[in-house]
């Protein structure tokens, strides 16, 4: 296991991951990660991907993602004035 020294970076530490391990956890200059704290551990994984909405729902139309989950919940009948006519 490598062993790696901690730095000061402005207010905050800095850790230098040595290349063999930033392969193996496919790490790249300027990815993002998420960093959890545990009472004995530190760990580092790489961060999930932030899709924006066009991203997100990209490659159906908003009538097909309707129709897709038209039965997924089922809220019970419209009461008041919360009824959206399409």
């Amino acid at each position: 296991m490598p062993n790696a020294t901690l730095g000061k970076w402005g207010n905050s530490l800095a850790v230098r991951i040595p290349g063999d391990v930033a392969a193996t956890a496919r790490l790249a200059d300027g990815d993002a990660v998420e960093i959890e704290a545990r009472a004995d551990a530190v760990i580092i994984r790489p961060a999930a991907p932030r899709l924006s909405a066009a991203e997100l729902f990209r490659g159906r139309s908003a009538a097909e993602w309707r129709a897709l989950y038209a039965d997924a919940f089922d809220w019970g009948p419209d009461v008041g004035r919360e009824g959206v006519a399409e």
